[in-house]
């Protein structure tokens, strides 16, 4: 019978172990040939460094976080892991191992092992299996056919060699030193198991006294065991936790910073004051709050009167920890998107309170497990010349940046971006990267301020509606001025009326209907020129001037007729997103209107020559000539408007899959499949989804009482409630189509008024990337307190503040190996000098 393994000659009986005189190192080779040639002597950088003991060191670098012990079998990578998270981690890293069980439910920890070697694994899950000890399973199934018999395999085995063990899964038994520690990894029992249960007790007796086997055992029974060629001395330990309190009283300081910076930028308030000099009765915001936090903060203000190398009180500190804040929310928001199956992206435009600079606002619309969310992102500034090759390039950087360019599904933009640059040359550029991405007139913009931006383009409505603005922020900018127009107007303006002209429609009827009213008023404020500033005096002579004036008169009653019918459209965008054929049918009928408006020019220019007369011919054209060009003016208007109207909803046609969740229609849809929207939605976005699946449970819900009454919202928010998502993975990808196209009311546009207040509030010197993430707060005040309560905000902030070089100490050490080689010199385990 072969063997796998050479068999002494002199063995005559099982039970006898011929290798314990001191003679048998000479005897070695004759007998252990294959283990000894598979042994390779180790080196210190290679072996496994594992030398253990039962257990103990794991409690001492539990305790003792900061002090780093290098202990047997343990390389220094797998040692800085351990004492920088002080072992909390060793339970999760141990639960991996126990991935492999057998029959029964049972750990087949040797089939691990086989699987993943025990030189590979990290020191916690080293020391786990080591303290676990052999297993031991009972191998029923092990068995060999003898000559009118069968041999099973015996459990007596495991007490006759304390070193034996099996595997369940291999049907297989090996040696467990061996296993753990052998340099031969393709050895009998080591490797491939050994199962001849005819000549078992031999082959045990003859591999046990193997010096594979024996070198293993030692390194077995010493795992664990402190090295004392890397024992770090006193000192060393002494001045590593001397360092880590100041750090840690350091971090605590500059958390306190942080609450500072959060504080301000929420609440939109400037940081620094005109003198901020100790002594200064008013320092800043950001100086005066720290001084109000130290009085109840020992610490704080400790270091706030003696520290001069980190006060924290330089606006180069406060800028970058502005800027770290923005960051770790740019982040947050990009691991979101990250996650998110789709993505919109909407831009809206915002002047700074000095009216000198145009930015981008840009925003993302995606769906989290928390439901739809619109996260402001960031300001750009406004391309140079507005081309719209250049606007479309900047927004597809955006989108590559927070890698969701491929899922984009939807675009939306502001009059203003959208007219100056070309509407249709910025949106097709885009969809030439994003094909999916369709145009879409957000609900969150006004039509008639989008309309009334894109009208501007004229150079007569520009300046009509830069009048009709100052005109409304005359009166809010002063309560003096306010309480002027209310006391003459008495009931015909309401209280309320200036805070709500915002809304370009009201403004203009407001003016149309009280214009009598309005030079009143001004009339009031010359008449009686000492009780009011020059300012005052000089505006309201100028309005004065411009309600008696024809351009201006003859504007304001051709828009009061339009935004009529635009506030009408308007409601019903905003009520019945979900039904796209109405608002659709509802566009044209306004569309229509327009057209109509045509016939009219006749009847405004009457009505405006009988209240002012005439209009100035004074080294002009003639009479009849001044009224073709008021009549071309109105058809450029009309022109404009309509233009508009048919490119932003352009796309809406593609949008009819959006009432395959009309909740409205549940109740039509049990008896009838809408095969027409059904239809739309295989078009449009037929690829992102498997259809016949989507068909399939598109009509249980329909059918089902539980999604009764539920608009895509609240379907979207059931499905994640109740673990729907993958039991019904298609129809939750339709809710979050629907919810993430931007049909909602979902308000952008404070993101501008946020914008001025900040920019109003801060330094003019502040540069861009800082005003773009005191903007962040601000805006996304709730996200940006959301992200401080669950997640670990303040050592986030810190990470990114220092990665530019500071002067004081943030960053935690432990006792490496580098400052134990200045202590004393490395032994190998042959007592021979090593260099490291």
């Amino acid at each position: 019978m072969e063997w796998d393994e050479p068999q002494p000659p002199h063995i005559k009986k099982e039970e006898e172990s011929p290798y314990v005189k001191e003679e048998e190192e000479e005897l070695l080779p004759l007998y252990v040939k294959e283990e000894e040639e598979a042994l390779q002597p180790p080196h210190i950088k290679d072996e496994d460094h594992s030398i253990g003991q039962e257990g103990e060191q794991l409690e001492e670098l539990e305790e003792f976080p900061v002090i780093r012990v290098i202990v047997k079998g343990q390389d220094e990578d797998e040692a800085a892991a351990v004492n920088h998270c002080g072992g909390s981690q060793a339970c999760n890293l141990i639960a991996q191992i126990t991935s492999t069980m057998a029959d029964g439910g049972e750990i087949d920890m040797v089939s691990d092992i086989l699987k993943h070697p025990f030189s590979k694994r990290t020191f916690p899950e080293k020391l786990d299996i080591v303290r676990r000890g052999r297993p031991t399973p009972k191998l029923v199934s092990l068995s060999q056919q003898g000559k009118g018999f069968v041999r099973h395999f015996q459990s007596s085995a495991y007490e006759r060699y304390n070193w034996l063990t099996a595997s369940k899964g291999h049907c297989k038994l090996y040696c467990w030193e061996c296993l753990l520690f052998a340099s031969d990894r393709t050895g009998v029992w080591s490797n491939k198991g050994f199962a001849n249960l005819s000549c078992l007790s031999k082959a045990a007796v003859r591999h046990q006294a193997t010096a594979v086997h024996l070198k293993a055992a030692v390194l077995l029974r010493t795992f664990g065991e402190p090295r004392v060629d890397l024992r770090l001395n006193e000192q060393v330990c002494r001045e590593t936790e001397l360092h880590n309190e100041k750090v840690n009283k350091n971090r605590e300081i500059l958390k306190r910073l942080i609450d500072c910076v959060i504080f301000l930028g929420k609440q939109e308030l400037s940081f620094r004051g005109h003198t901020e000099s100790a002594g200064s009765a008013n320092r800043g915001n950001y100086m005066e709050l720290l001084s109000f936090l130290a009085e109840n903060n020992a610490e704080l203000h400790y270091h706030l009167s003696t520290n001069k190398v980190f006060c924290g009180a330089s606006g180069k500190i406060q800028n970058d920890l502005v800027n770290a804040i923005g960051e770790v929310m740019r982040d947050e928001i990009r691991k979101e998107v990250r996650e998110a199956p789709f993505v919109a992206v909407m831009v809206d435009e915002a002047t700074d309170a000095s009216n000198s600079a145009a930015q981008l606002a840009l925003v993302l619309r995606y769906v989290t497990a928390a439901g739809v969310k619109e996260r402001f992102v960031t300001y750009e500034d406004v391309p140079s010349g507005r081309r719209a090759d250049d606007v479309a390039a900047l927004i597809v950087c955006f989108l590559e940046k927070y890698e969701c360019l491929h899922k984009a599904v939807a675009q939306s933009f502001d009059g203003t971006t959208a007219v100056s640059s070309g509407l249709n040359g910025v949106q097709a550029k885009i969809k030439e990267k994003a094909p999916l991405a369709l145009f879409i007139h957000c609900y969150a913009h006004r039509l008639n301020l989008v309309l009334t931006q894109g009208v501007s383009k004229l150079k007569e409505c520009k300046i009509f509606f830069a009048h009709l603005s100052e005109l409304a922020a005359f009166f809010s900018r002063s309560p003096k001025r306010a309480q002027l127009l209310d006391d003459i107007c008495q009931l015909c303006l309401p209280r309320t009326a200036p805070t709500r002209w915002q809304h370009t429609s009201r403004l203009v009827s407001t003016v149309f209907e009280r214009r009598d009213a309005l030079k009143e008023v001004f009339n009031h404020i010359l008449e009686h020129h000492d009780e009011y500033d020059e300012d005052s005096v000089r505006s309201a002579d100028g309005f004065h001037a411009r309600l008696d004036n024809f351009d201006f008169c003859f504007l304001l009653h051709a828009f009061n007729g339009i935004f009529e019918h635009c506030d009408v459209l308007f409601g019903i965008l905003k009520n019945k997103p979900l039904d796209v054929q109405l608002c659709l049918a509802r566009v044209k009928e306004f569309c229509d209107t327009i057209e109509l408006e045509r016939e009219r020019f006749s009847a405004i220019y009457v009505s405006t020559v009988h209240i002012l007369g005439p209009p100035s011919t004074q080294n002009g054209p003639e009479q009849g000539d001044i009224q073709v060009q008021y009549q071309q003016l109105h058809k450029n208007v009309l022109d404009n408007i309509l233009c508009q109207l048919q490119n932003r909803f352009h796309d809406h046609k593609q949008l009819m899959f959006l009432s395959l969740l009309d909740h409205q229609q549940f109740q039509t849809y049990r008896s009838k499949f809408p095969h027409t929207a059904f239809s739309s939605l295989t078009k449009s976005h037929g690829t992102l989804f498997d259809l016949p699946r989507l068909k399939t449970e598109l009509t249980v819900m329909y059918a089902m009482l539980d999604f009764k009454g539920k608009c895509p919202t609240e379907v979207l928010d059931f499905l994640h409630q109740k673990n729907l998502s993958e039991s019904m993975p298609q129809l939750y990808r339709l809710a979050c189509l629907t919810v993430t196209m931007p049909m909602s009311t979902a308000t952008l546009q404070p993101t501008c008024s946020a914008l001025k207040r900040v920019k109003t509030y801060a330094r003019n010197t502040l540069g861009q990337s800082r005003l773009a993430a005191l903007a962040s707060m601000s805006i996304e005040k709730d996200f940006l307190m959301d992200l401080k309560r669950r997640e670990h905000l303040y050592d986030r902030v810190i990470e990114v503040f220092l990665r530019k070089e500071r002067r004081m100490d943030f960053v935690y050490k432990s006792a490496s190996l580098s400052s134990v080689k200045k202590i004393l010199p490395l032994t190998s385990s042959s007592g021979q000098m090593t260099q490291m």
